[in-house]
C-alpha cells in the first residue's frame, strides 16, 4: 500500500538501540517511507555515527537539535519535519524497539478496511519485552478514582493474547512508545503538549481521542533503555521528578479530576508509586520535589538526565 509515512525517532547517546530500530523499519521494505531521527543533544562521535547511516540510507534524515529537549519538543520538531516532506502518516516510535517486518503493512491496512477517522484515531498494538514473549502493553486506561495508568495485559503470554487479522481493540489511552496516526490527526489536535518534557505527554495527547491496538504483536520495546534502568522497576531521581510533577498536572489541570479524586489522588495513590518504583532515598527526594513543583504549578528545572544512574 503506497502511502507516505514518517516515522520519528528520538535519539540520546543510544546509537546501537536506534540503528536496530532503523534496520527493523527498512526491512520493511515499505515504499515512501522516512525515518527522521530527532538527535536530543548526542555526543559529536554518536551524531557522526547517525550522519554515516543517513549518507547512506536515502529514507533516513538526521536533524540534530543540539540539546536535550525531551520527548514532546523532539517528537513536535519532526512532526514538523514530516508534515513539510509530505507525509500521509506519521508514526511516533521509541528509539528502543524494532518493529515486525509486516508492521506498517498492518497499520495502513487497518486505516482503509476499519475507515477509521483520520482526524481522530490514534493506532498502536501489542508491545512486547524484549524477549518477545511476554506483553509490555496493550493499551493504557486509568484506574478509576484512584488516576493511576496502567497499562493492559502487563506480563501476560503473548500468545495468550494475541489474535489473528486486523481485530482492533479500543483503550482509554494512546501509548508513547508507538502511536501512529494519519496526518489530520495533527492538523486538527496540534502538536504535542511541551509542558510535559517526557511522562504522560501520550495521555496528554491522546485523551479524548479514537485509541485503538491491533491485537498482533508489532512492536518489541527495549524497556527504558534511554532513561533509566532497561527492564527495571526502580525508577531514577529523573525519572521520579517527572512522574509525580506531570502526574499532577495531568490530571489536576488536564484531565481536571473532580475534588474527592484529588484528595484520593494525594493521600493513596501518590504512595502506590513510591511503593512500586522507587528504591533510594535520592530518588524519594526527587519524587517530592516532583510534587511539589506540580502542586505549584512551578517552573523547576529538570533533573540531569544520567543513564543508569
Amino acid at each position: 500500500m503506497g502511502a507516505n509515512l514518517a516515522v520519528i525517532l528520538i535519539n540520546r547517546n543510544g546509537f546501537d538501540f536506534t540503528k536496530a530500530c532503523i534496520d527493523s523499519l527498512l526491512a520493511t521494505r515499505h515504499r515512501d517511507l522516512l525515518i527522521i531521527v530527532i538527535d536530543n543533544g548526542s555526543d559529536q562521535t554518536e551524531l557522526l555515527r547517525l550522519e554515516k547511516i543517513a549518507s547512506e540510507q536515502s529514507a533516513v534524515l538526521v536533524h540534530p537539535l543540539g540539546y536535550n529537549a525531551g520527548f514532546t519538543k523532539a517528537n513536535n520538531a519532526g512532526i514538523r519535519i514530516a508534515l513539510e516532506k509530505g507525509a500521509d502518516f506519521i508514526w511516533i516510535l521509541n528509539n528502543d524497539t524494532e518493529i515486525r517486518s509486516d508492521a506498517i503493512a498492518l497499520f495502513l491496512r487497518a486505516f482503509a478496511e476499519h475507515n477509521l477517522d483520520r482526524a481522530n484515531a490514534i493506532l498502536s498494538s501489542i508491545i512486547t519485552y524484549a524477549d518477545g514473549q511476554k506483553v509490555w502493553s496493550n493499551g493504557l486506561y486509568d484506574l478509576p478514582v484512584f488516576n493511576f495508568p496502567k497499562s493492559v495485559d502487563k506480563l501476560k503470554p503473548v500468545a495468550k493474547v494475541a489474535q489473528q487479522g486486523l481485530v482492533l481493540k479500543p483503550a482509554q489511552y494512546g501509548i508513547g512508545c508507538s502511536m501512529f496516526m494519519a496526518k489530520e490527526f495533527v492538523q486538527t489536535h496540534g502538536l504535542m503538549n511541551e509542558d510535559y518534557f517526557i511522562y504522560y505527554d501520550d495521555l496528554d495527547y491522546s485523551m479524548g481521542c479514537q485509541n485503538l491496538y491491533i491485537q498482533q504483536p508489532l512492536v518489541m520495546h527495549k524497556v527504558s533503555a534511554t532513561s533509566g534502568f532497561k527492564g527495571s522497576a526502580r525508577f531514577t531521581p529523573f525519572q521520579a521528578f517527572l512522574f509525580a510533577k506531570n502526574g499532577i498536572h495531568f490530571y489536576f489541570r488536564r484531565k481536571r479530576i473532580p475534588l474527592h479524586e484529588k484528595l484520593v489522588y494525594l493521600s493513596v495513590t501518590i504512595w502506590v508509586f513510591v511503593l512500586l518504583y522507587v528504591r533510594d532515598l535520592q530518588t524519594l527526594l526527587a519524587y517530592f520535589r516532583g510534587l511539589s513543583a506540580g502542586l505549584t504549578n512551578s517552573q523547576k528545572t529538570v533533573p540531569q538526565l544520567q543513564i543508569g544512574k
